[in-house]
């Protein structure tokens, strides 16, 4: 069985032995030592013995050096399997010399021994460049013992040992991916020569290690490395890589290093390839014999040759001066006794594993650790049971944010809630060195703590960014994130190992993964589990804010979407998304079907939502346009985030700019949402949400664009089509489940969903994150809408039927959620009848001899706006004469309702019916629908009335019959026709609204798409349901660049005291503008200022709010002011308004 070795590392023994204490005390110590006292941070970079002088302990201000104790980890990263840890600054023994302290220090590089490969390796720290370690006088210092002699007698002389030495340098990443990172450029016309310095080096055989990467095109690569004149690898080859997810190909191979061999070794290394990237060195290893002796103020030792053989070491050029300490447990080194007999110490070891020990030469120069700083008394160990933690960076702004959401889950969801800075966590729980796994260990520490289900931690919220290269190295972070930076603006992430293939991946996962179970060994082999059958403890999400600007915004849109600001039956609403294929795929429709499988299960499970299915295939596709080949499938998805969305499933291929190779959604797109509404987004694609990549992702921009979306379950990596789609199936299936009768959040639901049986293993799922609040909830409608009677009659058993021109009235009650009328429901209800469920195929744009066959309800038959009143209703409306006669399938009727006063809302859908025949007994029209107003943006326009080149068409209709939206008849549809042009034609069926109890009267608004400058002439035709129609027609001029015109300029409460809220109303109803308010005093001097860009809907108000307060956070003086409100849209000049505002005092 092949064996690791840690060198200097923490053994068996210690290990068992701090099981037991856990066992008796438990894991975790219940407060901190940094309490109490005072505490100095000090950083070691390298592995070495350091010395601190009583003088330099002096300079650090305390007062008594001799007994200020040392404690800390040092630099090594973490274990990932946390059943060795140690917790809590455990004291470091120390060596005292009279007037200063000698301690081993561990660096950044961590070496073991690889018994299967006979190799030393090293791994390097990926989140931090220093080690670190606490001194403090609150605590009795720990003196360094010295170990116990052994009596027996040594069966092996050992008077040299096995060194290694490494030169690598992290320079640069192959891609934004993985913990690895590259060194020196090779080109094949420049050999790069690396030298070493090795005095003492034996003349038997060592080894080298050579690892370099590179990404060859065309033909593969060679390389080749040498040692003076001796070539050890000759031509070793990388192979051409046609994979563009690939992003270099590694060569890795030790070769025996034989030959004369000189303190000064000279390496050479060079490489061939006729087209390549990437080409890097990682390392040059060296394993060589040394002499045992003294090289310099400390040398590291040890021998292969004296595991399991009861060994005497003998170190050459010793003095009295010279002793010898066993680093083995590196938390506990001890003094090794030894006799010195002229120039020579010797000691002698037992039996057993490979040792490791440093000689030390305590009359030579070390070096100094540098003083980090200063740590104020801290206690995170003292928290009580905690449901949600939220780790921000230590940036003011953004700690503030941070509260503000933490202080609405205390309010509002009754949790407790801690928001805590990453350096403290990295103080108690990693030494003070950065690690992801200090967040771990920070959420075990509850999780072990806890004696039920409901104290048991429940979720984690990253609030802040995050970049693969934690340190900050390679290409332009550095210049980023100077000096550290990076620790004060960026949270940690969690990179893969592998770094150069399609399987690196970054996951938030790690954080969640808290039980025993996920580290215990297979009972079969002894091996531990791979991450991916890791089961997750606790929902983890991420916002990836990196001002406070950002966070801000993001923070007010989560609050509002809580506070359920915006009720609607937009709610009701969810949309499915997906590609077409491309040509690496085949134009496959398996997208679309998976898609069409999600859409059919809410719709079969969960019918009380409206589902829309966007399938690219489904729209008639423009081969001519490389821009845009699919105009239809953007509009669809544009014009259904306008209306609203509770949900936006995306299955297809993508990346972090765009979906799909079409870009029917692009980061341009989304950095001009300005939408009221905000969905949860599902992103079954490449790579759309990398993080912690330096350029902001699509994803991310739905997140930090103040209307883009609510959350996301996202993608940070290539994934792939299966799967993508089970994980997607699981997400959906699991979204509206509900625990002990309430709804799950998001982060609850991300849980369930990776820790379902069929994810068990899958790699794929870790590249699937949240970036949302996981303690936030999907708002959907908590009451339900029963349909109760038709007709006047009780609904029957069996299917009934409606009549096209027959008029129909249905009434029905609203339940709470326990299943009673709701009495004091008092509101609104927005009724949408469906015609039949229709079964139709895809158009097979790209001729590929496969269509999808789907059902859908195509035809929307009614469309209301009623009154329930003490949770009841009765609504009538006339079914249209263009219905789907020959269709036999069921109808469906969806509702929502909502009562303004209590907040609550409804929703529900009833499909027991079927729409065929016609009413025999149907009343005459023959007159159609009333044109009452028809205009442009505002009621002002007249006829050649100048607007803007995107201007909102508005018509308003009634007709006794009701107006016909059914689209189910060629020729019968609402429609806007521009200067006759069937490229300018629109079907504004979607698009029109009933007024409550209007009796027939209702409107439509239309932004229409840009137009060119210049006049126009638009002709509107509307139907009612006998298929009446009725025209009109005007003239208008475009106008590009034309101002706003501003109306209603007001604040209120006027005078104001706590806040003031800004109104004005303008004439570019639904348009993209930017608002600036200014407030200024008397004398002209401008004091707040605000700007901000945004949208309006038709026929309401634009607002701001102000809280009084200057540029500066002070609040004004009571007084007299002026305020002016301006306002621009897209190319256009600008518009303004003024007037007064008087503040009272307080």
């Amino acid at each position: 069985m092949k064996r690791n070795y840690s060198i200097a590392g923490v053994l068996l023994f210690a290990v068992i032995g701090s099981f037991s204490a856990w066992a008796e005390g438990g894991r975790f110590a219940p407060q901190s030592v940094l309490a109490e006292g005072k505490w100095v941070k000090i950083e070691v970079k390298e592995t070495g013995i350091y010395k601190l002088s009583y003088k330099d302990i002096q300079d650090m201000g305390f007062a008594r050096p001799e007994q200020v104790s040392l404690h800390g980890y040092g630099g090594w990263p973490l274990e990932e399997n946390l059943s060795g840890y140690i917790d809590d600054l455990p004291a470091v023994p120390v060596w005292r010399g009279v007037d200063y302290l000698l301690f081993y220090g561990r660096g950044v590089v961590k070496w073991a021994y690889d018994d299967g490969e006979k190799l030393f390796t090293h791994t390097n720290n990926p989140y931090s460049t220093a080690g670190h370690y606490f001194l403090t006088d609150a605590l009795a210092p720990r003196e360094m013992e010295t170990a116990d002699p052994f009596g027996g007698s040594a069966s092996l002389q050992i008077r040299d040992y096995d060194d290694y030495m490494v030169h690598e340098k992290e320079l640069a990443a192959a891609s934004e991916s993985g913990r690895e990172l590259f060194g020196e450029y090779v080109e094949g016309s420049t050999p790069l020569n690396i030298s070493f310095s090795v005095p003492g080096i034996l003349n038997e055989t060592g080894k080298v290690t050579l690892r370099f990467i590179s990404r060859p095109t065309g033909s593969s690569g060679a390389v080749s490395l040498g040692i003076g004149q001796e070539t050890l690898i000759d031509k070793g080859v990388l192979y051409t890589v046609s994979d563009i997810d690939t992003k270099a190909v590694s060569f890795q191979k030790t070769a025996d290093w034989t030959g004369d061999k000189t303190e000064n070794v000279s390496v050479r290394l060079s490489y061939a390839a006729k087209s390549a990237t990437n080409s890097r060195l990682d390392y040059v290893r060296l394993q060589m014999k040394r002499s045992l002796k003294p090289y310099g103020a400390f040398t590291f030792f040890r021998s292969l040759a004296s595991v399991g053989n009861a060994s005497r070491f003998t170190i050459r050029e010793a003095t009295a001066n010279t002793m010898v300490l066993d680093v083995t447990d590196g938390g506990n080194p001890k003094r090794m006794p030894a006799t010195l007999s002229g120039s020579e110490l010797s000691f002698t070891v037992p039996a057993g594993a490979l040792r490791e020990f440093v000689i030390v030469q305590t009359d030579k120069s070390f070096s100094v650790p540098a003083k980090a700083g200063d740590v104020p008394n801290q206690n995170l160990h003292a928290l009580g049971q905690t449901d949600m933690i939220v780790i921000v960076p230590p940036s003011a702004p953004l700690k503030v944010q941070a509260e503000r959401l933490a202080a609405v889950h205390r309010e509002r969801d009754n949790l407790t809630v801690e928001v805590v800075e990453p350096q403290a966590i990295y103080n108690e729980f990693s030494g003070g060195t950065p690690d992801a796994t200090a967040y771990r260990l920070f959420l075990k520490m509850f999780y072990d703590r806890s004696t039920s289900e409901a104290d048991k931690p429940k979720y984690l919220l990253l609030f802040g960014d995050g970049v693969f290269d934690n340190r900050a190295l390679s290409g332009e972070l550095p210049a980023l994130y100077p000096n550290g930076a990076i620790y004060q603006r960026m949270l940690l992430s969690y990179q893969s190992e592998e770094s150069i293939g399609p399987g690196s991946y970054v996951t938030d996962d790690y954080f969640g993964f808290l039980n025993d179970d996920n580290h215990a060994p297979d009972a079969s082999n002894g091996s531990y589990k791979p991450i991916a059958q890791w089961k997750l403890d606790i929902g983890v999400g991420r916002l990836p804010v990196r001002t406070g600007a950002q966070a801000a915004q993001v923070v007010d849109k989560l609050i509002g979407y809580m506070d359920n600001k915006l009720p609607g039956s937009w709610k009701n609403n969810v949309c499915f998304v997906a590609d077409d294929g491309n040509n690496s795929d085949g134009y496959t429709i398996i997208h679309a079907n998976q898609a069409n499988q999600l859409a059919d299960y809410l719709e079969d499970n969960h019918p009380e939502f409206l589902v829309n299915k966007v399938f690219f295939d489904v729209f008639k596709k423009d081969f001519s346009s490389t821009q845009n080949p699919h105009p239809d499938v953007r509009n669809r998805i544009q014009k259904l985030l306008k209306s609203g969305l509770l949900l936006i499933n995306y299955s297809g291929h993508g990346g972090s700019t765009a979906w799909s190779d079409e870009k029917v959604l692009t980061t341009t797109d989304i950095a001009q949402f300005n939408y009221p509404c905000l969905p949860l987004w599902i992103t079954a694609t490449c790579d759309f949400s990398p993080f912690d990549a330096t350029e902001t992702s699509a994803g991310e921009m739905i997140m930090l664009n103040k209307s883009g979306g609510v959350a996301l379950y996202t993608t940070t990596r290539l994934v792939y089509r299966t799967p993508n789609f089970i994980i997607n199936n699981q997400l959906v299936r699991h979204l509206f489940d509900r625990k002990d009768g309430r709804r799950l959040t998001f982060g609850e639901v991300m849980k369930n969903t990776k820790n379902s049986d069929e994810l068990y293993g899958d790699n794929n799922k870790l590249n699937f994150l949240l970036i949302g609040d996981p303690a936030m909830k999907l708002a959907y409608p908590e009451y339900s809408v029963q349909l109760t009677a038709v007709n006047g009659e009780p609904l029957p058993a069996e299917p009934f039927t409606l009549k096209a021109l027959e008029k129909v009235t249905l009434e029905g009650e609203v339940l709470t959620p326990d299943g009673s009328r709701a009495t004091d429901f008092n509101g609104s209800l927005k009724p949408t009848v469906l015609d039949s469920k229709t079964t139709l195929k895809t158009l097979n744009n790209n001729q590929t001899d496969t269509f999808l066959v789907y059902t859908d309800y195509p035809n929307t038959l009614f469309a209301g706006n009623d009154a329930v009143t003490n949770g009841t209703f009765r609504f009538s409306f006339i079914v249209p004469k263009d219905i789907s006669y020959s269709n036999d399938d069921f109808g469906k009727i969806n509702f929502y309702a909502s009562d303004e006063q209590s907040g609550a809302e409804a929703q529900g859908a009833y499909l027991n019916f079927k729409v065929r025949g016609t009413a025999g007994n149907a009343e005459e029209d023959t007159e159609g629908p009333e044109i009452r107003a028809l205009y442009l943006n505002d009621t002002t326009f007249t006829a050649d009335s100048r607007v803007n080149t995107a201007p909102l068409f508005v018509a308003a209709l009634w007709d006794k019959s009701g107006v016909n939206i059914s689209g189910s008849s060629i020729g019968h549809d609402m429609m806007l026709i521009i200067d006759g042009n069937p490229a300018l034609s629109y079907v504004l069926n979607d698009y029109y609204q009933t007024v409550p109890d209007g009796d027939g009267t209702g409107y439509a608004a239309f932004p229409l798409p840009a137009l060119s400058a210049g006049r126009h002439f638009a002709e509107f035709i509307a139907w009612d349901v006998y298929n009446n129609s009725t025209r009109a027609s005007f003239a208008f001029e475009a106008v590009d660049g034309l101002k706003p015109v501003l109306f209603d300029l007001k604040a209120t409460p006027n005078p104001a005291r706590e806040q003031a809220v800004f109104y004005f109303s303008h004439n570019r109803p639904e348009a993209n503008m930017t608002v600036q308010i200014t407030v200024f005093d008397m004398s002209g001097r401008q004091l707040w200022q605000h700007e901000e860009r945004g949208s309006s809907d038709a026929f309401k108000y634009y607002t701001v709010t102000w809280d009084l307060t200057n540029s500066s956070g002070s609040r004004l003086r009571p007084g007299l002011y002026f305020y002016r409100a301006s306002v621009t849209t897209d190319r256009s000049k600008e518009a303004s308004k003024a007037n007064k505002l008087i503040i009272l005092a307080q």
